[in-house]
């Protein structure tokens, strides 16, 4: 989906499970709100394709949406992750150092279930 007619309608691309639009939303630098959306969204669609792109926005300027990709990589269980938010444990934004957390957590109980 191409963003250049106006901002990303998240809520279409979770109808259509458009994994492929909501890693791009993630990137969309003029709306914060448009890329917490798309990090609850992936987390929510449990797609790994979307682990990488979300782990890359752990690094975005925006606490809430580094919240948020922390809480979806935790919802994904992917333990490619681990490393990553480990580092997230480091956060300046203690919420985002809880969901780090709260994540690490989720990934160990999925794997302790396989």
């Amino acid at each position: 989906m191409l963003f250049g007619f106006g901002k990303p309608d998240v809520k279409d691309m979770e109808k259509q499970k458009d994994v492929d639009g909501l890693i791009k939303a993630l990137g969309y630098e003029k709306d914060v709100q448009v890329r917490r959306e798309a990090a609850y969204t992936l987390g929510k669609l449990g797609n790994s394709s979307g682990v990488d792109p979300l782990i890359k926005a752990l690094e975005d300027p925006d606490s809430y949406v580094r919240r948020q990709v922390a809480d979806a990589l935790g919802n994904i269980g992917d333990p490619k992750a681990i490393e990553f938010l480990n580092k997230a444990l480091n956060d300046p934004n203690k919420y985002v150092c809880q969901g780090a957390a709260d994540a690490l957590k989720k990934i160990e109980e999925k794997k302790a279930m396989h």
